[in-house]
Order: structure tokens, then C-alpha cells, then sequence
């Protein structure tokens, strides 16, 4: 996995019950594996010392990203894709104006002006490539 902190605090926010990095050697991941077989979390060390600081608020507010709900996440990757709010409503079963009010929500929160901002915002967070067609 990746040792970006805001991916350590995704993967944990979403559930992930243990974290290596990709680095990690196999006597780790296999204690990795035994621990949460046995329902015990396994964090390599760079992710404990992350959580550690966010529990003792050294690590700032969420930022980017791990301010918008999944849903609104989803939405913002199908705009920055090129998806029109008809598409991404058929997509995922909404009406077109759900999928605008989400647009919306999302894009005051990020302090996002239009579609063009949303699709260079996706970029520099690193959740669309500049190859990226969807």
C-alpha cells in the first residue's frame, strides 16, 4: 500500500483492519494476515505512527478528498471523467438533479467553481491520471 497518509486514513475510515506498505517483507505480511484472521488490526509501523498522530491531533483536519462522502466521490470522479449528469445519474440509478445537488455539495466543499476545476483538482490529488479516459 501507499505510505501517503491521506491513503492510510482512507483505507482505515473504510474499514481496512490491516495496512503494510508495499515494501513490507513476508514475515510481516504474514503476521499481518495471522492477526487479522484473529480479528486483531495489524498496522506496519509508518501507518501506526500516523494513526498515533492523528489520534493525538499532530495530523491537521481531513483535507481534499476526505471531506466528500463516498458517494460524493464517486460523482466527482465521473465529472472529472467527462460524464455528463445524465450519464453518471444512469450510472448509479440517480435522477440527473440528485447527481447535480451531489456536484454541488462537492464542489462547495472543496471550494470548486466548475468542471474544469473539479478535473485539475482530481489530478494534483492524484485520483485521475492525466491519461485517464475514464
Amino acid at each position: 500500500m501507499s505510505d501517503q497518509p491521506r491513503h492510510v486514513s482512507e483505507a482505515l475510515r473504510y474499514g481496512a483492519w490491516g495496512y503494510l506498505l508495499k515494501g513490507s517483507s513476508s514475515v510481516e505480511l504474514l503476521q499481518a494476515v495471522d492477526a487479522v484472521s484473529q480479528g486483531r488490526r495489524y498496522l506496519c509501523s509508518q501507518a501506526a505512527s500516523f494513526a498515533a498522530s492523528m489520534l493525538t491531533g499532530e495530523v491537521g483536519a481531513p483535507a481534499g478528498a476526505d471531506l466528500l462522502s463516498p458517494r460524493e466521490r464517486q460523482i466527482l470522479l465521473l465529472v472529472a471523467r467527462g460524464a455528463s449528469s445524465a450519464t453518471i445519474g444512469e450510472t448509479l440509478h440517480l435522477s440527473p438533479k440528485t447527481v447535480d445537488t451531489y456536484r454541488s455539495r462537492l464542489m462547495a466543499k472543496l471550494g470548486l467553481a466548475d468542471v474544469p476545476a473539479i478535473v485539475r483538482w482530481a489530478i494534483r490529488e492524484g485520483l485521475l491520471g492525466l491519461d485517464d479516459d475514464g
